[in-house]
């Protein structure tokens, strides 16, 4: 029998189930009733991404509707919270069993609420060692992750637009995981991405969920809906500044071409300032020190999600999670996106967040970002 990477998150919170039954239920003091239905509520809980697998589809984007899925997913992290509580604190409060339930759910709505709310926008400046006069001032509008489901639909898909939109700026950048489901299912919650508008166009670049469902599809609806994909290549909005873009390393082996940060800005010839567009932020070292990238925009991991587990997040991407990362000259940043899965949309101490930079020549004396 071949297993998958999901295969954990559909089967691993049964083992859970019996744990937090025994760490919590059977060591409180309840009545049998309360007993039946405490096991009853837990199981309900964990049992979220078996059921999103058989009987909404996926795992991670079911088409359920939304309220059931962000029940689901309070119920799910509440779960998970009681029972680290119960092997930590319950000694404490064996008599009091709804104090440890209480925090546990109180602390995983917060959670799914982070996940779901609109993100917020946040400027930075920086600076540019002899950066043209033409991008003096130059803002540039960066967009990752949006995660459009069944959970996050088109009216949330509108409020991005519009908050983006809102910023001014020269250009927008979308670097990947735009959707989670079939173009017949997902296509009309998309359809606001057409009204993304800026002086110097609106880029992307694919990520790796791009290549879930319905990929050559999702392909062919970017296309015919006038969508500018950037795959090993670059474009040149304005005299000095070259945009590059390189599809997801996902795009390997499923019709793709294999990323090539090099082939896309052999056309940059002229000493121009070069962003890069890159879904995940892997790369960037190699991407600055061997091809001359000045600013590379990624997104993927989420900013970490939260504590502990942004730990795990930063070493299997090279050591980024999220925000600005300065390279001499250079920058990368990643990031924290601006939704998250259907089936784990929750965030702590980890906004979701529209970056807009505004790069300005350096000042001498200046410790902030040269080139």
């Amino acid at each position: 029998m071949k297993y998958s990477f999901s295969d954990i998150f559909v089967y691993a919170p049964f083992a859970v189930f019996a744990l937090a039954a025994l760490t919590f239920v059977f060591r409180c003091r309840f009545r049998p009733t309360a007993k039946v239905l405490w096991l009853s509520w837990l199981l309900f809980a964990f049992s979220k991404f078996f059921c999103f697998r058989h009987l909404g589809g996926n795992a991670f984007y079911p088409e359920f509707p939304a309220l059931l899925i962000y029940f689901w997913d309070v119920a799910y992290s509440g779960a998970v919270v009681l029972f680290l509580l119960s092997l930590v604190f319950l000694p404490r409060f064996r008599g009091k069993g709804w104090i440890l339930p209480l925090a546990a759910w109180t602390v995983a709505a917060t959670g799914v609420w982070n996940g779901v709310k609109l993100p917020e926008v946040n400027e930075y400046e920086l600076e540019v060692r002899d950066l043209p006069d033409p991008l003096s001032g130059y803002r540039i509008a960066h967009v990752s992750d949006l995660h459009c489901s069944s959970a996050a639909r088109k009216w949330r898909t509108e409020a991005v637009v519009e908050k983006v939109n809102s910023t001014g700026a020269d250009i927008i950048c979308l670097t990947g995981d735009y959707v989670d489901g079939h173009v017949a299912d997902r296509g009309e919650d998309m359809m606001p991405l057409k009204d993304l508008r800026a002086r110097d166009g609106v880029y992307y670049v694919t990520g790796n969920h791009e290549y879930y469902r319905d990929g050559k599809k999702w392909e062919s609806w970017y296309r015919g809906n006038g969508m500018r994909f950037l795959e090993n290549e670059c474009v040149f909005p304005r005299p000095g500044l070259a945009v590059g873009g390189v599809g997801d390393f996902s795009a390997a082996g499923r019709g793709g071409k294999v990323p090539d940060v090099r082939q896309a800005f052999a056309a940059a010839t002229n000493g121009e300032f070069r962003i890069l567009l890159q879904h995940q932020p892997k790369e960037a070292t190699a991407n600055i020190k061997e091809v001359g990238v000045d600013l590379q925009l990624s997104g993927h991991t989420h900013g970490g999600v939260a504590p502990i587990i942004r730990q795990l997040v930063s070493k299997h991407n090279s050591g980024y999670s999220r925000g600005i990362y300065r390279y001499g000259d250079s920058v990368l940043y990643v990031s924290p996106g601006v939704g998250q899965w259907a089936g784990f949309p929750i965030r702590f101490f980890n906004p979701s967040e529209i970056a807009v930079f505004r790069l300005v020549k350096h000042r001498e004396g200046s410790r902030g970002n040269g080139r």
